[in-house]
């Protein structure tokens, strides 16, 4: 019985290396072509529409003291209005480049 016990602890712990080195993240787990949007150093993700890009661009204009929004598409487009929050938010503290 102690024998078996040994033998199944040692299958156990070898199967869940097994299981577990596929969870290592490869050198990009972004698909190839897609590129990350970096602005003024800051690394908003993959992807991001025109919208989201001008959002940021204007949110971190504010920061720098000078007050830009679109507010019409504030009110009405998401990603302008998450670019805008998240370019407020990530370039406070930073100068223009």
């Amino acid at each position: 019985m102690m024998r078996f016990t040994k033998i199944s602890m040692l299958a156990a712990g070898t199967l869940a290396v097994f299981l577990f080195s596929g969870c290592v993240s490869s050198e990009s787990s972004v698909a190839p072509g897609i590129e990350d949007f970096v602005y003024r150093g800051h690394d908003f993700g993959p992807d991001r529409d025109s919208d989201y890009r001008r959002g940021v661009m204007d949110g971190c204009r504010t920061t720098d003291g000078d007050y830009t929004k679109d507010h019409g598409r504030f009110k009405t487009n998401e990603s302008y209005r998450a670019g805008w929050e998240h370019g407020r938010l990530h370039c406070k503290g930073t100068s223009a480049q």
